[in-house]
């Protein structure tokens, strides 16, 4: 039966003319650790890479997590992506805020998490969903039973916002609820 599928499947494809063209992921250089440090909630890890070459800074609560970070970043930037690094990393309302820089196109990304980690990679996702567009968080603030998050995206505008009982679930919910992507 699976074989008569498969059959059938392709034959289906060649007969409807769908032709589905996969190109190969771009090759990548190496990346490597230059140095660690601590920042206000955690760690920032300074990765080189190679071919293309870039600098990335990752934040992360723990030197790990900061690291995967920037190994994502770079991982976004090879899939097509603009290259991004992370350019600062602070304290906000219920937890902390990161700031992405990317190029090409020139934007900048914040976005908000309970730990240093979850705004490092909501920062991350939130460029990676609309990654030609400008999309950022602007507030953080508490309510009641939680934290609300707001923030837009450029080329429409769009505003977008969302709550949760954590500054992590309220980012989430604002993520989601953009309808961009």
């Amino acid at each position: 039966m699976r074989a008569t599928l498969r059959t059938l499947l392709g034959v289906t494809l060649a007969v409807g003319g769908v032709v589905v063209a996969v190109e190969p992921a771009m090759a990548a250089g190496p990346c490597s650790v230059n140095t660690t440090r601590t920042t206000t909630g955690g760690f920032v890890v300074k990765t080189s890479c190679s071919k293309p070459n870039a600098f990335i800074d990752g934040y992360g609560s723990t030197t790990g997590d900061a690291n995967r970070e920037a190994l994502l970043l770079r991982q976004f930037q090879v899939n097509g992506g603009p290259l991004c690094s992370g350019s600062l990393g602070r304290g906000a309302v219920g937890g902390f805020e990161v700031k992405l820089s990317c190029s090409s196109p020139n934007s900048f990304v914040d976005a908000y998490g309970t730990t240093l980690s979850d705004a490092a990679r909501e920062a991350r996702l939130l460029k990676e969903i609309a990654p030609g567009r400008h999309c950022s968080h602007s507030l953080v603030r508490a309510i009641a039973g939680g934290y609300e998050v707001k923030g837009s995206c450029s080329k429409p505008t769009v505003f977008f916002s969302g709550v949760g009982s954590t500054v992590t679930q309220a980012t989430e919910n604002a993520r989601l609820s953009s309808g961009v992507g």
